[in-house]
């Protein structure tokens, strides 16, 4: 089957400096392998959104330039001024209650507090000065559209006012409800507000609204826009989109998300609130790969290759790839690529054949992928990786190598396994 005039798409999940760290590794990879200059599509969620934007910012200085100054960058923490802001307020809050009255310290903590509650978003704009650092150590007041036209970029928030997914690109910003009434303009927009609405976790982040000067039309509702992991932590649910923009034929997902579900932190109804975003975006997320990769060969719009942070038993995915090929779940585009023909998959598929034809097979696809050369560059530090925290504090050299190097290497092992026909 020829490629010619099929689109690739990269996803690039969110997940903090953790998930901005892993996909330098996903991006090495498909540099090593030619495929990274053939991406028509890069999408991209919050910690995701960092790395895309500061990549198709500096693809053109050279991947090697673009590699060193992001590691370096990502040993930086973004959230120093944020913290000092809200030590600002602590220590207004407590002046207040020191210098109050006799008998109204009590009074006066209580009603700040409430006070505080009631007004956080006024009182701690969080976004616009995390939006700051991301502008003084990543973008240097870049706009959206002063990025080159290709690749294609997709930064992805959720708007609160309408429960969709609102997306940044070079030439438009789109939300499918604001269609009719409401435009939006990228002249002069800015690349790191772009990234902060993408990255602008609720819990505690203010959300980003879009001024005046960036709008035409009149609408009663207005976008306001938090962490587009509440919509599609993936970043992939943009390549099977209607609009033609976006939509690919292939593509690659880079998956770091992390978040362990479990009931200890629910003792109070905020861990009890976090939990239960988290439990869906998990069921969301599951929900995504099952449709992506787990249907019928004739029902898949696109072709994917996956690759997830979790994964760690290295050995089987070979087999779990011809697993997958009885299933029904391979293409027949990926099957003719590995040199399996209708034969061989009949046996594989035939009670008294289908042991030696797994055999046959299994082989064929290790050696069509060089696996022995794979399993001597099994990542060495799956554990360090696992264990680094879904946050914008920066990393040290030991956590971005082993995030780089479980991300190379799977990223290989799939898209040698997934989309073969890109290596060709």
């Amino acid at each position: 089957m020829d490629n010619e005039g099929k689109k690739i798409g990269l996803a690039l999940s969110g997940g903090g400096y953790r998930a901005a760290a892993y996909h330098i590794g996903t991006l090495r990879a498909l540099h090593k392998l030619n495929v990274l200059d053939k991406v028509d599509v890069i999408s991209s969620v919050s910690g995701g959104s960092i790395t895309a934007a500061y990549y198709v910012l500096n693809k053109d200085k050279g991947f090697d330039t673009f590699e060193k100054s992001f590691k370096e960058k990502l040993k930086h923490n973004v959230l120093w001024i944020a913290i000092i802001e809200l030590l600002l307020v602590i220590g207004a809050i407590v002046a207040i209650v020191r210098f109050s009255p006799d008998g109204y310290g009590v009074w006066s903590l209580v009603g700040c507090i409430v006070l505080l509650l009631l007004v956080w978003y006024y009182v701690l704009p969080v976004s616009k000065f995390i939006e700051w650092a991301y502008c003084l150590l990543f973008f240097k007041g870049a706009k959206l559209d002063s990025l080159p036209d290709s690749p294609v970029l997709a930064i992805n928030s959720t708007d609160l006012s309408t429960g969709n997914q609102f997306t940044f690109s070079q030439d438009r910003m789109t939300c499918y409800p604001y269609k009719k009434n409401l435009q939006f303009k990228t002249s002069g927009f800015p690349l790191a507000r772009a990234v902060m609405a993408s990255s602008c976790v609720p819990h505690f982040f203010s959300p980003i609204k879009i001024g005046k000067k960036y709008r035409i039309g009149k609408s009663l509702k207005k976008p306001l826009l938090v962490d587009g992991g509440l919509y599609d932590n993936q970043g992939a649910h943009k390549f099977e989109s209607s609009d033609s923009h976006y939509a690919v034929d292939y593509a690659i997902v880079s998956d770091a998300g992390n978040s362990e579900i479990s009931s200890k932190r629910c003792i109070n109804p905020i861990g009890t609130l976090k939990m239960t975003s988290e439990i869906l975006m998990k069921r969301i997320k599951n929900f995504q790969r099952q449709h992506n990769s787990y249907i019928p060969d004739y029902k898949k719009k696109v072709m994917y290759a996956y690759n997830d942070l979790l994964w760690d038993e290295y050995e089987t995915f070979p087999c779990r790839f011809v697993q997958n090929i009885k299933a029904g779940y391979i293409t027949k585009q990926v099957l003719d690529a590995h040199g399996i023909s209708n034969e061989m998959l009949s046996q594989l598929r035939d009670a008294q054949t289908s042991e030696d034809a797994f055999k046959e097979i299994l082989s064929l696809v290790e050696k069509n992928i060089g696996w022995q050369q794979l399993l001597q560059r099994v990542p060495k530090n799956h554990t360090v990786a696992v264990k680094v925290c879904t946050n914008l504090v920066g990393l040290t050299d030991k956590k971005i190598n082993a995030l780089i190097e479980h991300s190379e290497w799977m990223t290989e092992v799939q898209v040698r396994m997934h989309l073969p026909f890109l290596l060709k």
